[in-house]
């Protein structure tokens, strides 16, 4: 490969987890190509302006991505870095791409209070902090006695109202971030994603790139994960085909199989996906499980819309959009 002369500039929000994701993959990019050179550039995003604001009230969750993108297309970075689950599935902007989906940490979300307790053993009408349907949803659906107050701002900022300030009970936050920035999980409480699906595309990242940025492109696809990519692939095509948006109560999770548990034992890599469409009380859901081999995702995620579908899910997403 002809290296460039100039270095590649990675842009991402000014969050300590963004940047600890963009020297991820700085690094990653690094290892691969020692010649490179590395800057970075951070930014903060509509979402970040707006910290006591509901998503859906202000814009949705492409305030997370727009002002990055932006830097991308104006030619003020090349490669931009984004928590998957913030990039919304429904929209694809001209002219970037999504050069790679690195290998995907641990998807599951994950129990933060205090003293380390479980669903369970939270006390009767404990305050619950997030800003999420979705999760809202699930823990009133496991717990409705729970009060659910919104809850924004980084991870930092959320464990501190929790663990140091007390003004709640307890809040959700995805394993993945907790990971990646180098925090003590000793006392934290994963979901069971048996009974507790998180959102798609959750503990991947998204590396983006100018579709014409040919030398860039060449520099990122050996970072892709084939199974992370085509997992996360298929949960945001339910997303997108069910026209969700970030009043939508959905949990959507596909996974590799393990070795043996491919469908109709074939020795081709399997998956299974799994579904979960929530009214906002959680109350009322409709759900979706089903397995296919690799290369058959696209039809799985068609079965699965059209079953969802025919248990009323689009009433139920219709539903909390007018909450």
């Amino acid at each position: 490969m002809r290296y460039r002369n100039h270095p590649i500039v990675i842009a991402a929000r000014a969050s300590h987890l963004a940047r600890t994701q963009a020297h991820i993959i700085g690094e990653a990019i690094g290892r691969a190509h020692p010649q490179a050179q590395i800057e970075y550039r951070w930014f903060q995003s509509e979402a970040d302006r707006l910290p006591m604001q509901r998503l859906a009230r202000a814009g949705g969750k492409g305030l997370f991505v727009r002002g990055i993108e932006r830097a991308l297309l104006d030619g003020e970075a090349d490669v931009a870095v984004h928590s998957l689950k913030d990039v919304p599935a429904d929209v694809t902007t001209a002219g970037l791409i999504f050069a790679a989906i690195p290998l995907r940490v641990d998807p599951r979300d994950c129990l933060v209070t205090a003293e380390g307790l479980t669903l369970d053993q939270l006390p009767s009408a404990a305050r619950i902090g997030t800003a999420s349907p979705r999760r809202a949803a699930q823990l009133l659906q496991h717990r409705p006695d729970l009060r659910i107050s919104l809850l924004r701002g980084n991870v930092e900022t959320r464990l501190r109202k929790v663990r140091q300030d007390r003004q709640f009970h307890a809040t959700i936050l995805a394993m993945a971030g907790l990971i990646r920035g180098g925090h003590d999980l000793s006392a934290m409480k994963p979901l069971d994603p048996d009974t507790w699906l998180p959102a798609a595309g959750q503990g991947a990242l998204g590396v983006q790139c100018r579709g014409d940025d040919h030398s860039t492109l060449r520099h990122l696809l050996c970072l892709n994960d084939p199974a992370s990519s085509e997992a996360v692939h298929a949960e945001r095509d339910v997303v997108r085909q069910l026209g969700c948006n970030c009043h939508s109560a959905i949990g959507v999770l596909c996974e590799p199989l393990p070795a043996g548990e491919s469908p109709q034992r074939d020795p081709t890599p399997g998956f299974r996906l799994r579904v979960w469409v929530g009214s906002p009380d959680g109350q009322r859901t409709a759900t979706f499980e089903g397995q296919a081999k690799a290369g058959r995702l696209v039809p799985l995620a068609r079965d699965a819309v059209k079953s969802l579908k025919a248990q009323g899910a689009i009433g139920l997403l219709k539903e909390a959009s007018r909450c």
